[in-house]
């Protein structure tokens, strides 16, 4: 769901709009601007949402004219009084509402006298748009949620009945739209890792988390969303006889293959579990390592996965994913596709906003292992961008990676 906070200045009030926003649901992409933007954020605003435990110091005041071309679901601005007018916005969008407040930047004296204005404003800020969230929101973002879960349960079971080279030369095998999404696009090669079993690699993953896992004989490690039981048995490889690896999928097709492989293979420290990551059927603080493969990025509520994989983790215990982001700015349009060309794009949030999640959820040494950038085709490209904006966006930075990341309980 995307959503527009707009204010004259962009500096203050559509700032910690939309750094509230944000810290209530990591699956909204939540934008801010305004008609005569400031150079910077208002610092005293950035000190109070600091105080409120968000970090806006990075966000850089934006024109409204930068996001006429893209289409929103809500328009939100939060001008107050009659001493501005609220920025008018003509591009596309489903719903235009208005949640005004004071200025706080009006505040005149000294900084005791000020702050306290600021602090009041934020907190008005804070209880508008968590009613906002709770009664425009949340509802339809959970409805989406369920439907991305029913999507990627009926795609990944059809997945799950191919072979690596089908999924590589047909997808799923159907005439549905997920054959027109090259699955496995990210993937890397397995061949060589000790404990690789070639029917449990469906060419689903975007890295290879179990070489920077730092998995110790031993170990008790889980896998989200496991599939056909790959990135298990090369853990299981690992920890030997004396570990133990639980692999957790919600698709039935995945989990009665990867049970399969692991009967033929003769093991008996893998289970397979079957369980939603958002809220998993495991017990508190038993794994040593949790890991992941190209999976993350398909949880509508990357906050609540996050939050499951620090519950379940043992104090000192630490994860290793691979996952797909976003750097900078994509066009909604070339987003869809891009989703098209590589599925596994769908979900992806950006970078930074993936980090921060971590973060806030108190993971420690957080560590970027690899990064990969995804090529799309220029075939692709061009229908969004002339040649000069092409070489800009391939020099830039912009795009999207597949990233291996790391952090710490």
């Amino acid at each position: 769901m995307k959503i527009l906070i707009l204010c004259t200045g962009n500096s203050c009030r559509s700032q910690m709009a939309e750094g509230f926003l944000k810290s209530f649901d990591s699956r909204l992409e939540v934008f801010s601007a305004g008609t005569h933007p400031a150079p910077h954020a208002n610092p005293n605003a950035v000190l109070v949402m600091k105080e409120a435990g968000i970090d806006i110091s990075g966000n850089i005041p934006k024109n409204v004219a930068l996001f006429l071309d893209e289409p929103f679901d809500y328009v939100i601005t939060v001008c107050g009084g009659a001493n501005e007018n609220c920025p008018a916005f003509t591009g596309h969008v489903k719903n235009r509402l208005h949640i005004g407040f004071d200025d706080p930047a009006d505040a005149q004296g000294t900084a005791d006298e000020v702050m306290p204005v600021y602090r009041r404003v934020r907190d008005e800020i804070n209880e508008g748009f968590a009613k906002f969230y709770n009664d425009w929101i949340k509802p339809e973002a959970d409805q989406e949620a369920d439907g991305l879960k029913e999507m990627v349960k009926e795609k990944y079971g059809k997945i799950a009945l191919q072979s690596k080279d089908q999924n590589q030369s047909s997808c799923c095998g159907t005439t549905t739209s997920c054959c027109d999404v090259d699955y496995t696009i990210f993937s890397e090669d397995y061949s060589k890792s000790q404990g690789y079993d070639p029917d449990a690699d469906l060419g689903l993953g975007c890295g290879i988390p179990t070489d920077f896992a730092a998995i110790k004989k031993g170990d008790h490690v889980l896998d989200l969303g496991s599939g056909a039981g790959n990135d298990c048995f090369v853990a299981r490889a690992i920890t030997g006889d004396t570990g133990h690896v639980t692999g957790l999928d919600f698709t039935d097709e995945m989990l009665e293959k990867a049970r399969f492989n692991c009967e033929k293979l003769g093991y008996t420290n893998v289970e397979f579990v079957k369980g939603d990551i958002e809220a998993m059927p495991l017990p508190d603080g038993k794994s040593d390592v949790v890991v992941s493969n190209c999976v993350l990025n398909l949880v509508p509520d990357k906050q609540k996965a996050f939050s499951e994989i620090h519950r379940v983790l043992k104090p000192g215990g630490h994860f290793c994913v691979s996952d797909v982001v976003i750097k900078g700015e994509l066009p909604a349009s070339l987003k869809q596709d891009a989703e098209m060309y590589a599925g596994c794009v769908s979900g992806a949030i950006q970078m930074k906003n993936y980090l921060g999640i971590v973060g806030k959820l108190g993971f420690r040494d957080v560590t970027i292992h690899k990064q990969k950038a995804v090529i799309i085709p220029d075939e692709i490209l061009s229908n969004y961008l002339t040649s000069a904006q092409l070489e800009e966006f391939r020099l830039g930075g912009t795009g999207i990676f597949s990233i291996t990341v790391s952090g710490k309980k």
